[in-house]
C-alpha cells in the first residue's frame, strides 16, 4: 500500500502541474438545461483509452479536480458504432496526456441493443423528453417523462443520469433502468432485471440474467422457458439483509437497495457475459480489482455455470472435456484447442429418425438445473421416459444407493454438465444423454463386391433399353397428365413472392432444423421448428400442412401481409420456402416465446411485473396501429391471443401469425366475410352478421387486456366462467382491484394505474361496435393525452352466444398444442 501511495502522489503532482493539458481532454460540465442537443460527430475533445475505446462526451462530472463520471457516445474500438452510456472515468490519465489509463467502467447504457451511428443525435426537448436519434432519424431510444415538466439534465456522483423538473426533484433517473451494472445507492424495485451483454465490447442483452425478488436474488439462463442455476437469499435470521464483506443487499418495502459498508474505493457489482454476478473495488481509484462472485457454488465452484464448459461439455474441478470423454464417436469439441468452448453432436438428433435414438450412459455426471419432475423412479424407467420425448435431449438421474430408486429430471436443452462425487455431494448421478446412430452401413465383402456387379450388369443394360422405349411412348402422356396434376395439387415451385425477401430451399430449412427436430409448438395450420442459419442466426421455421391444398392460402396470406411491411412490434419474415407441396415461412427467433406462457404461468417467480405488462400492451397497441392506419391498404389481423403475440429478450412486443389476415382499402368501413378467429377472443358482431371493421381486432385487444392484468385466461378448461363475466361483476360492484393478478407483488403495488387499463379493456368490448375506441384512441389514453368515456352500464360484458348453424360453417384457427413457442405460429 506505501508502494501505491507514493505513486498515487506523483500522479497527482504530475495532475497539479498540467491543469491547463488536461482542461483539453476533460472539464467539469455535469448539467445542462432543456432545450438542447447533441451530435455523434468526432471533436478533439474526445477521450480515448489505452484500450482504443474512444468517448464523445456529453457531461462531465470532476472529483476533487479530476476526471471522475462521464456520460456521452462509447465506441469500442472495433466497429464504427455507438452506445450512449454513463460510465466512470479512470482518474489518472498517462503522463503524457495523449489518453487515458485503463478503460472506462461503463456503468449503464440507453441502446444496449441497437448501437447508433455517427451523426446520431441526442436531444433534449423543450417539453423536457429526452430522445436518441440514428443518423438516418430513426428513434432509438427516448426517457419517459410521462408528461412532467423537465427542466434539465444532471450527472450525479456515482453515474447516475437524472432529469430534474425546476424545484430538483427527479423526474427520471438511470438508476430506475439498470443494463448489467449495479451501483452503490441504486435501489432495484422488485421484479426489475439485470441482464449480461454479449461481452466486454458488445454491450447487447447476452445469455444471462439477475431477477430481483422479494426473498433474494435469483440468476437464469435464456432458454425456453429460462433455466434458474443460482438463488441469493436473504438471511435466514433477517430476511432483509444479504451481506457479501464489502457490501450488503437490503429489501425496503418494495426495493432492494446495494449498500456499500465502507466508503471510499469506487465499488460496483457487475452480471457478466459468463453468468457471474462479480463485485470490484477500483483499487486507488484506477485500477478495476475483483473482490468477490457472489454466484460462485462453494461445492461445484465454476462448474456450477451452465456455460463453463459449453453444450455437451462436462466440467470437472474446473477442466473441460466432452461428454463421454476423448474417445465418444458422439461428440466432438468445436474447437480442438480450447475445451471450454464445448462439443459438437457427430450426427445431430433427427424427429423424423427416433428409432435411430439412443443414449450415452456417463456416470457421476449431472446438470447445473437438476430440477425432479419423477420420483420414485429406477434408472431404466427414466430412460425410457425420455425416449418417448423427442424434444428431451437427456434423462438425468439421481439416486443414493442403487439404480432401483431415485428422480429423474428430463432437460430438453443440453447446457454444461457436471461431474460429482458422492463422497461431497452425498447422492450419486447418472446422465443418459440422447444421441443419434449413424446410418452408415458396414462394407461387404470382397467376393459379393465382386459378383454382385458382374451379375447386375447385363441385366442392366436390359433394363436401360426397355426404359428408353417406354419413354419414348410415354412422354407426351406423361407431361400432359403431370401438368393437370400441378394444376390440382397447388404446386408452390414457380411461386415467387417477392424479390427482395430470401427464397429458401427445402433442404437448406432441413438443415438449418435438424431435419425438423426442435418443434417449437404448432397451431392451425402447421408446426412451427427452431432452426439455426448458415450464418448462425437463429430462427423459427413455421412448416405448413403438406396435403394438396392444406394451409395454401394461410401462406400465401402471411407471405404477402408480413413480407410487406415492417414495424417494430411485428414480428420479421425472414424468407420463404415454397416448392412443390412444401411452404415453409422463416421468422425471426423470439427468445420469450410467447406471451401466453408468461401470463398464465403458475410459477409466482416467473410472472410479470408492472411496468413489463404495461410495456406490452403499448406494444401490441402500436403494432395493431399501424396495421390499422399506416397500412395502404390497412391490414386486420382476424387473430389477436396471447399465443400470436411474440416476447424478444427485453420483453418487446411482436405480433405475428397472419394467415387469417386480411386487407381492406381505407374507403371500406365496414366488410361481410366468412367467420375466423379463435373463440373467446370473436367480437359479437363479427360472430352474429359476419361483419368486420378494425374493431375486431379491437374487441380481441380488449380481451387481451383483462388477461394481462388479470394473470389469467378468459376461459379455459378449468374455469367455470368466462373472465368476461367476472369482470362484469367486479365492475358493477366496483372492486375491480380485486381481479389484478394477485401472484405478483409489484402487481398489487400498482392497482390503482391496473384498474386503469382494466378500465381501457372494458371499453374495447363494447357490443355497440361505434362506441369501441380505435386503437389510436387507446394509445392516447395509454399516454395519458385523452381519457376513456365513463361507463354506467356493464350489460354489454357477457360472452356472445355461439348460433349452431354459424357454429358449423365458421373458420376457426385450431388451438395451439403448445404455448411454448418461441417463433410465431
Amino acid at each position: 500500500m506505501a508502494i501505491a501511495g507514493v505513486k498515487r502522489a506523483i500522479q497527482l503532482l504530475v495532475l497539479f502541474l498540467s491543469p491547463l493539458i488536461l482542461s483539453a481532454y476533460f472539464s467539469n460540465h455535469p448539467s445542462v438545461n432543456v432545450p438542447t442537443s447533441w451530435q455523434n460527430v468526432y471533436n478533439s475533445d474526445g477521450w480515448q483509452f489505452n484500450d482504443n475505446t474512444h468517448v464523445r462526451p456529453i457531461l462531465a462530472l470532476d472529483l476533487n479536480g479530476q476526471p471522475s463520471f462521464g456520460f456521452g457516445f462509447l465506441r469500442n474500438g472495433t466497429t464504427n458504432t455507438f452506445y450512449l452510456v454513463t460510465l466512470k472515468i479512470a482518474i489518472i490519465p498517462n503522463s503524457s496526456f495523449s489518453n487515458y489509463g485503463p478503460p472506462p467502467v461503463v456503468l449503464w447504457s440507453a441502446n444496449p441493443n441497437r448501437p447508433v451511428e455517427d451523426n446520431a443525435t441526442l436531444e433534449l426537448t423543450v417539453n423536457g423528453t429526452l430522445v436518441l436519434t440514428d443518423a438516418d432519424g430513426t428513434p432509438v431510444w427516448s426517457a419517459n417523462t410521462s408528461g412532467a415538466f423537465v427542466t434539465g439534465m444532471n450527472l450525479s456522483l456515482g453515474g447516475n443520469l437524472k432529469l430534474v423538473n425546476g424545484s430538483g426533484s427527479v423526474v427520471w433517473q438511470s438508476y430506475s433502468f439498470p443494463t448489467n451494472t449495479w451501483l452503490p445507492e441504486q435501489r432495484l424495485r422488485i421484479g426489475r432485471n439485470l441482464t449480461a451483454s454479449v461481452s466486454m465490447s458488445n454491450l447487447s442483452s447476452g445469455m444471462f440474467y439477475l431477477s430481483i425478488t422479494r426473498h433474494g436474488i435469483n440468476a437464469y439462463i435464456k432458454s425456453v422457458p429460462p433455466q434458474r442455476y443460482k438463488t441469493l437469499r436473504f438471511n435466514a435470521n433477517n430476511a432483509t439483509y444479504l451481506g457479501f464483506g464489502i457490501g450488503s443487499l437490503t429489501l425496503s418495502g418494495n426495493y432492494v437497495t446495494y449498500n456499500q459498508i465502507e466508503k471510499g474505493d469506487f465499488q460496483f457489482m457487475r452480471m457478466e457475459p459468463d453468468g457471474h454476478l462479480n463485485v470490484y473495488q477500483l483499487i486507488d481509484g484506477y485500477e478495476e480489482t475483483l473482490y468477490s462472485d457472489l454466484l460462485k457454488d462453494e461445492h461445484y465452484g465454476d462448474c456450477a455455470y451452465p456455460t463453463v464448459c459449453g453444450n455437451y461439455g462436462v466440467c470437472f474441478e474446473g477442466q473441460c472435456s466432452c461428454a463421454g470423454g476423448g474417445s465418444s464417436i458422439y461428440f466432438r469439441q468445436l474447437n480442438a484447442t480450447a475445451a471450454s468452448f464445448g462439443c459438437r453432436e457427430v450426427t445431430p438428433l433427427s424427429c423424423p429418425d427416433a428409432q435411430l435414438h439412443t443414449f450415452l450412459e456417463v456416470m457421476n455426471v449431472t446438470c447445473f438445473n437438476f430440477a425432479p419432475q419423477l420420483s420414485n423412479i429406477d434408472a431404466e424407467s427414466c430412460r425410457r421416459e425420455c425416449l418417448k420425448n423427442c424434444s428431451c435431449k437427456a434423462a438425468m438421474f439421481r439416486y443414493q444407493d442403487n439404480t432401483s430408486i431415485g428422480t429423474c429430471y428430463l432437460p430438453t436443452q443440453i447446457f454444461s454438465l457436471m461431474a460429482i462425487r458422492k463422497e461431497v455431494f452425498n447422492y450419486n448421478a447418472l446422465a443418459f444423454i440422447k444421441v443419434q446412430r449413424s446410418t452408415h452401413k458396414k462394407s461387404k465383402s470382397s467376393l459379393v463386391s465382386v459378383l454382385v456387379p458382374s451379375i447386375l450388369a447385363p441385366l442392366l443394360c436390359f433394363a436401360f433399353f426397355i426404359s428408353v422405349c417406354y419413354h419414348y411412348v410415354m412422354q407426351k402422356g406423361r407431361k400432359n397428365i403431370e401438368g393437370k396434376q400441378r394444376e390440382n395439387s397447388g404446386d408452390e415451385s414457380s411461386i415467387h413472392l417477392f424479390n427482395e425477401m430470401k427464397k429458401f430451399s427445402f433442404e437448406d430449412l432441413s438443415n438449418a432444423t435438424q431435419e425438423f427436430g426442435v418443434k417449437l409448438g404448432g397451431g392451425g395450420f402447421g408446426d412451427v421448428f427452431e432452426g439455426m442459419l448458415g450464418d448462425g442466426t437463429r430462427v423459427a421455421v413455421k412448416r405448413l400442412g403438406s396435403h394438396v391444398g392444406q394451409g395454401r392460402k394461410e401462406f400465401l396470406a402471411e407471405v404477402k401481409t408480413i413480407g410487406s411491411i415492417h414495424h417494430f412490434n411485428l414480428v420479421r419474415l425472414v424468407g420463404y420456402c415454397a416448392e412443390r407441396s412444401n411452404r415453409l415461412l422463416v421468422y425471426e427467433f423470439m427468445c420469450n416465446g410467447s406471451l401466453d406462457k408468461w401470463i398464465f404461468n403458475q410459477d409466482q417467480e416467473q410472472t410479470l411485473n408492472w411496468a413489463t405488462r404495461k410495456k406490452i400492451i403499448h406494444g401490441i397497441a402500436e403494432g395493431l396501429k399501424y396495421l390499422h392506419v399506416h397500412c395502404n391498404p390497412n391490414i386486420i389481423h382476424f387473430d389477436i391471443k396471447p399465443q400470436n403475440i411474440l416476447l424478444d429478450e427485453k420483453f418487446n412486443v411482436k405480433i405475428s401469425d397472419f394467415g387469417l389476415a386480411k386487407l381492406i382499402s381505407r374507403d371500406q368501413s365496414h366488410v361481410t366475410t366468412v367467420a375466423k378467429g379463435t373463440p373467446g377472443y370473436m367480437a359479437p358482431e363479427f360472430i352474429r352478421d359476419r361483419k368486420f371493421s378494425a374493431k375486431i381486432d379491437v374487441y380481441s385487444f380488449g380481451i387481451l387486456i383483462l388477461e394481462i392484468i388479470c394473470g389469467r385466461k378468459n376461459r379455459d378448461s378449468s374455469q367455470v366462467d368466462y373472465l368476461i363475466d367476472m369482470v362484469k361483476v367486479k365492475a358493477e360492484e366496483g372492486q375491480l382491484s380485486d381481479l389484478v393478478d394477485d401472484r405478483n407483488e409489484d402487481m398489487q403495488c400498482h392497482k390503482e394505474e391496473a384498474v386503469k387499463l382494466l378500465r381501457i379493456g372494458i371499453s374495447c368490448l363494447q357490443t355497440d361496435h361505434h362506441k369501441r375506441p380505435s386503437v389510436s384512441q387507446v394509445i392516447h389514453v395509454l399516454e395519458g393525452s385523452m381519457d376513456v368515456e365513463p361507463i354506467t352500464d356493464y350489460s354489454f360484458l357477457s360472452m356472445f352466444p355461439m348460433d349452431s348453424p354459424l357454429e358449423a360453417n365458421r373458420a376457426i384457427s385450431a388451438p395451439l398444442i403448445a404455448s411454448v413457442l418461441s417463433g410465431p405460429r
